[in-house]
C-alpha cells in the first residue's frame, strides 16, 4: 500500500513536471506577440464623415509647386523605389500614447524641416503631445490635432523641449513657443490612399505620408520571417496607433513606414505594408492619411 502511494505521487509529479514544460514550450513559440503587446498606441480615430471633410491634398498643385511638373508626368519618371532622405534616427514612445506626436512632429515635420529648410535638429514629440492629449495622461488624440498644432503654432526642437514618457503635464513656456514658431507646417490636407501612383509621387517629392492604423493580431504578429510586410487585417483590435511613410519599393510592392517603437522592433524599427492592402477601402486598417508640407 506504502509502495502504491509513492508511486502515485512520484506520477503525479512527473505529470506536473510534464504540464509545466508544455506551457514553457507554448509561452516560448510567442514571444513576439507577447512583447509587442506592450508597445504603446494613441492614435484616436475619427469618424468617416469628420475625415471627408478635411481638406483633400491636390496632388496637381503639389507636383507643380515642387517639381514644376503635372502630376502624370512625376509619376513617369519616378524611380520603382525611393526611401526619403534624412529621417529622424527611430526612438521609443515608451508608456504613452504619444505615437500622433511622433509621427506628425518627430517623423513629418523632422523631415520636411531637414529636406527642404536644412534644419537638421529633430522636433519634439513632447510639445505637441503635452497639449493635444485628451483626457489626461498617458491618453492618446487625434492626427488632426496634430497637424493642426503644428500648422498653427509650429514645434520646436526635441533638445528645446526633450521627450518624456514619465510625465506630460509640463506645457510649453515663452522661449519655447518662440522657438516653435518658426518651423511650421505650411498647411496639410488628407491623401486618397487608394491612389497608389500618387502616394508614390508624393513619397518621390520627400513629402512623408502620416497615417492611422488599426493595430489588431495581424499587425502584432508582424515578424522577420514574413520581412515585416503587414498584408492583412485580423485578429484582436488593440487600438489605434499613428506612424509616418516615409518610401516605397516595387520589388517589395510595399510602403516603408517608420514606427515609434525603438530599434528593437521590427525591421531595426520600420516595417513595410503591402500596396495592395494599404489601398483597400476596407475599415479596420488603414483609416485615415495625411500629407503635409513647409515652405
Amino acid at each position: 500500500m506504502k509502495n502504491l502511494k509513492l508511486f502515485a505521487i512520484a506520477f503525479g509529479m512527473l505529470s506536473l513536471s510534464s504540464c509545466n514544460r508544455n506551457e514553457e514550450e507554448q509561452n516560448s513559440q510567442q514571444p513576439n506577440q507577447e512583447n509587442q503587446a506592450k508597445h504603446s498606441l494613441g492614435a484616436v480615430l475619427v469618424d468617416e464623415g469628420t475625415y471627408n471633410s478635411y481638406a483633400k491634398a491636390d496632388i496637381e498643385a503639389l507636383t507643380l509647386k515642387f517639381k514644376g511638373k503635372s502630376a502624370k508626368a512625376v509619376a513617369a519618371s519616378i524611380p520603382s523605389s525611393y526611401i526619403i532622405p534624412n529621417t529622424p534616427q527611430i526612438v521609443d514612445q515608451g508608456q504613452e500614447g504619444s505615437c500622433v506626436a511622433f509621427a506628425t512632429a518627430y517623423a513629418a515635420s523632422s523631415i520636411l524641416e531637414y529636406n527642404f529648410k536644412g534644419v537638421t535638429n529633430p522636433r519634439s514629440p513632447e510639445y505637441v503631445y503635452n497639449q493635444i492629449k485628451i483626457n489626461g495622461c498617458p491618453n492618446g488624440t487625434y492626427v488632426s490635432l496634430g497637424l493642426d498644432l503644428i500648422k498653427n503654432q509650429g514645434v520646436c526642437s526635441w533638445n528645446e523641449m526633450p521627450y518624456t514618457d514619465a510625465e506630460c503635464s509640463t506645457q510649453p513656456n515663452a522661449t519655447q513657443k518662440s522657438a516653435a514658431s518658426t518651423h511650421k507646417f505650411t498647411t496639410w490636407a488628407t491623401v486618397d490612399k487608394t491612389d497608389i501612383n500618387n502616394v508614390k509621387t508624393l513619397l518621390s517629392m520627400n513629402l512623408p505620408i502620416v497615417i492611422a492604423i488599426t493595430v489588431d493580431g495581424s499587425f502584432d504578429s508582424l515578424s522577420s520571417a514574413n520581412k515585416w510586410i503587414w498584408k492583412s487585417h485580423s485578429g484582436t483590435v488593440r487600438g489605434g496607433h499613428a506612424i509616418c511613410v516615409v518610401g516605397y519599393d516595387d520589388t517589395k510592392q510595399a510602403f516603408k513606414v517608420q514606427n515609434s517603437w525603438g530599434k528593437t522592433w521590427g525591421d531595426n524599427g520600420f516595417f513595410w505594408i503591402d500596396y495592395a492592402f494599404f489601398a483597400k477601402t476596407t475599415k479596420g486598417a488603414i483609416n485615415e492619411s495625411y500629407v503635409a508640407y513647409v515652405q
